[in-house]
């Protein structure tokens, strides 16, 4: 896959039907960065923190052949009193699996290892509807451009989900429910 655009909210079809593969979780290199941009622009989403936040973290979902089934874009230096998290992205053939939670949960491991304990996360009612009622039932959000308590997002994927170890990624995952 080469950063072109798929059909609105669909993977681009790569031969193998979605779940039946292994992901990868991984740290995005330069070249998937870019990938991201031009798929998050033809997905009508923001590119604007991936394009003018140099320092930003991104994290990616790597499907076996090329591409990708997500994405989530971290940031604890453009502006350290607001450290971010933004453009968390999981196309739909994927979406119902928990791959969401865990970008989440590397995003809450981030930030803590950086010692950031207040984070942002920007979210809109239309788009993110799933989203937007969770982090409000949660309790750890408290306002629309929602302001997350990191330790306690952070405790709350690891009870779900166990530990995940940033450090070691690359790191192998299911696309089946997580």
């Amino acid at each position: 896959m080469n950063g072109t655009p798929s059909k609105l909210g669909r993977s681009p079809d790569l031969g193998i039907r979605p779940g039946e593969e292994p992901l990868t979780l991984a740290w995005a290199d330069d070249r998937e960065r870019q990938q991201v941009i031009s798929l998050a622009a033809s997905e009508g989403r923001q590119t604007m923190n991936l394009r003018t936040m140099p320092y930003a973290k991104l994290v990616v979902l790597r499907r076996p052949q090329g591409g990708f089934a997500g994405w989530a874009g971290m940031d604890a230096d453009s502006d350290p009193k607001c450290p971010e998290v933004f453009s968390q992205y999981v196309y739909r053939e994927y979406r119902g699996r928990g791959l969401a939670a865990l970008l989440e949960h590397v995003s809450w491991a981030w930030l803590d290892s950086r010692g950031c304990r207040t984070a942002y996360m920007r979210t809109e009612q239309d788009s993110s509807g799933g989203l937007f009622k969770r982090g409000r039932a949660s309790g750890y959000c408290r306002q629309v451009f929602l302001a997350v308590d990191v330790r306690t997002a952070l405790a709350a994927s690891i009870a779900a989900r166990g530990p995940l170890d940033i450090d070691a990624l690359p790191i192998r995952v299911g696309s089946e429910r997580i």
